[in-house]
């Protein structure tokens, strides 16, 4: 009699622990359900634009469907939503049936996706053709003359850096950062980045090493 109570008890416990154990899956909305101006102004992108960019990336980004996976059309739009409006991940996630840790790691694939990408779109003027039409862009705006990009560094603020280093990334305004070099053209199109400086590197110095000073 009591190894049946004590076969019942330690049933109890693991019908207990396997429903506590049980994962619950969120439900997922479809965003493209909303209008286009909803969706403009909930992802800062047209319909048209986002699809895009999922298609860009789709086939970086697609999971094994075990588990429900997170397709790539969301994937994509939870990011944008994120950086966009600069929101939580947290309030970003509940948005569209997502945990603060999935969204996370959501925000961090599809910028490396986004990234392998970038040199079909941020690239300087190939052709000689490509270099006047620059100029006369440029020509247009204010006369300025022989004039194919403009140049200038900002800091990107990121979290605490530590290490023996970290004081390196602490730029002159006091904060930790990183120095990105960014040139564009009269049409505010980014045609070359750099962003691997850290805070304390001054302008010149990110210039005079970049291949775009090499190139000129």
């Amino acid at each position: 009699m009591q190894a049946l109570q004590a076969l019942e008890s330690i049933a109890v416990v693991e019908n207990d622990v396997i429903s506590r154990r049980r994962k619950v899956y969120r439900s997922r909305g479809n965003p493209f359900s909303l209008d286009d101006e909803e969706f403009r102004k909930r992802y800062r992108f047209s319909k048209k634009t986002a699809t895009f960019i999922i298609n860009l990336v789709r086939e970086d980004l697609k999971l094994s469907a075990k588990g429900c996976g997170t397709s790539p059309e969301l994937q994509v739009l939870t990011a944008i939503r994120c950086w966009g409006r600069r929101e939580v991940q947290e309030d970003a996630g509940d948005l569209h049936g997502l945990s603060q840790a999935t969204t996370s790691r959501i925000c961090n694939r599809v910028a490396r996706a986004l990234a392998r990408h970038s040199s079909e779109f941020i690239k300087m003027p190939t052709s000689l053709a490509e270099e006047q039409k620059l100029m006369m862009e440029f020509r247009q705006i204010r006369n300025f003359p022989s004039i194919i990009g403009c140049i200038d560094c900002t800091h990107i603020k990121i979290k605490k850096h530590g290490g023996d280093l970290a004081q390196y990334y602490i730029n002159r305004k006091g904060y930790y950062s990183l120095n990105v070099q960014v040139t564009c053209d009269a049409s505010l199109r980014i045609r070359d980045i750099v962003a691997r400086w850290r805070g304390s590197t001054h302008d010149a110095r990110i210039f005079n090493e970049s291949v775009l000073r090499e190139r000129f």
